[in-house]
């Protein structure tokens, strides 16, 4: 399914391929949920097109791969000899990994046009990856294309980003967000806009069958002052701790209204520290005793 805010982005990397200043290393930087993997994906799918300067000659083309020669049908089928994936859930990616990249970029291409690797949340390298990656940046090779994508640039070295062609991916019109929610049969929570900037992550919750579970997070959150009886938040982030992130989200929301409606400044900052604290305990410490500290939480706010 197109995704209508990414339209901007791939219209100016059409333009600079077809001007002849397409960089060997592009960078998309942006929230979780935003689209940069997607993106990336058809943007390496287009470089290894057979017809990607037929596809990108017109003026206001997209550089978007044919779908039918055969380099197209063996990305879709997931088989493209040069085309390389690099993702990891939850891990570091090592220099070993890098090192395989470097490896096949050197290897000539099988189908004799582009090779294309993908780096997903590059910001997971260790430093010895990265110093390993940034010989391939400083030594591009033709015909070779290197994308990474990030959600964190803060924490990749000066050295990589300013050899790589940095993009933003955000929507600036949540209109668009808005509207391409609409046509997933998402229904209208009163939490949904927090997240028109990342759709995807919405997309996620609904795959995974977890938009009730949010909308429960969602109802503490705004009554968790007044609530004695936390069962049910504490299942949920039990059963899935990264939601955690989310219901300190929501609760920070709520104190931000709460400010606005005449809480003192102090106040506020004691129960955002707080909120803070939380958020690091459940994070970083092991065996923590959850109930208790969603009622000390509780607690705290209540007489903050």
């Amino acid at each position: 399914m197109p995704l209508p805010w990414l339209h901007d982005t791939q219209a100016r990397l059409a333009k600079s391929y077809r001007a002849e200043r397409f960089h060997h290393a592009q960078l998309f930087c942006g929230p979780v949920g935003v689209g940069k993997f997607e993106l990336s994906d058809e943007l390496g799918n287009a470089l290894l097109c057979q017809n990607i300067a037929k596809q990108v000659a017109a003026q206001n083309s997209m550089l978007k791969p044919c779908g039918q020669c055969k380099s197209c049908l063996l990305t879709l089928a997931g088989t493209h000899p040069d085309k390389r994936l690099t993702q990891v859930d939850g891990q570091s990616i090592g220099v070993d990994d890098i090192r395989g990249i470097s490896d096949f970029m050197n290897h000539s291409a099988a189908q004799n046009g582009n090779k294309v690797a993908i780096i997903e949340n590059c910001e997971k390298m260790t430093t010895a990856a990265a110093n390993a990656l940034l010989k391939t940046l400083e030594e591009p090779t033709n015909s070779r294309f290197l994308i990474l994508t990030t959600s964190q640039p803060q924490q990749l070295p000066a050295t990589i980003l300013s050899r790589c062609a940095k993009s933003d991916v955000k929507i600036t019109n949540t209109s668009l967000a808005q509207q391409w929610l609409e046509t997933l049969g998402i229904p209208n929570y009163s939490w949904l806009a927090l997240f028109y900037n990342q759709p995807l992550q919405v997309k996620h919750w609904q795959q995974q069958d977890q938009l009730k579970n949010i909308d429960t997070l969602y109802k503490f959150a705004t009554e968790f002052k007044q609530s004695h009886n936390f069962k049910a938040l504490v299942d949920i982030i039990n059963k899935q701790p990264e939601l955690v992130r989310i219901f300190t989200l929501f609760l920070s929301v709520q104190l931000k209204q709460q400010l606005l409606q005449g809480m003192s400044f102090d106040a506020y900052q004691s129960a955002q520290n707080a909120l803070g604290e939380f958020l690091q305990n459940n994070t970083q410490v092991l065996g923590l005793n959850l109930s208790l500290a969603v009622s000390r939480l509780a607690y705290t706010l209540r007489n903050s």
